[in-house]
């Protein structure tokens, strides 16, 4: 019984979860029974089993907690999941197969994210490069429009003209 042959047919499985739970039962009744006045005059009886007269109700809860634990550990999720990795041979298949794949996504992954370093590096690497070149654009350009606003004043008799529009937002941003 304590070997796992219990756990090898569902037949056993089954059994195992009634007898815990009866035993649960019954130990619940027991606490109820300590706690009720008429068992305590019966318990403290000279001609009551030894048993019965050292059972307290502190034993009885710890039991119970025991139990209850027993209880949460055969109907867990993990331990059905290991009793069908233990009994079924497609239940392995289907798991090596799962794993695999996981491991074929992970690698994917781990390949991407390198490819986004690279991306990234290569990219800050021309924004670097780039940076000069622009701050040459953005002279000229400030350049240009301060010439083309000197030519059009002296067009308009010295009366002062100032581009205005996105030229200047994005010349400002610069």
């Amino acid at each position: 019984l304590f070997s796992g042959e219990v756990f090898k047919t569902a037949a056993g499985r089954a059994k195992l979860v009634d007898d815990v739970t009866e035993l649960h039962t019954f130990l619940r009744s027991r606490l109820m029974e300590l706690d009720s006045k008429e068992f305590v005059a019966v318990s403290t009886e000279d001609d009551a089993p030894a048993a019965l007269q050292q059972e307290s109700r502190e034993s009885v809860q710890r039991l119970i907690q025991a139990v209850a634990k027993s209880l949460s550990v055969i109907n867990a999720s993990t331990t059905s999941q290991l009793i069908m990795l233990r009994s079924s041979r497609r239940f392995r298949e289907r798991l090596v197969t799962s794993l695999e794949q996981r491991m074929k996504n992970a690698e994917k992954l781990t390949s991407c994210i390198a490819d986004c370093q690279r991306k990234r590096e290569d990219l800050a690497k021309q924004i670097t490069e780039t940076q000069p070149k622009l701050a040459v654009l953005v002279d000229a350009t400030r350049a240009v429009q301060r010439s083309t606003e000197q030519i059009m004043t002296e067009q308009y008799k010295g009366r002062r003209i100032n581009i205005v529009g996105d030229i200047n937002t994005v010349l400002g941003e610069s």
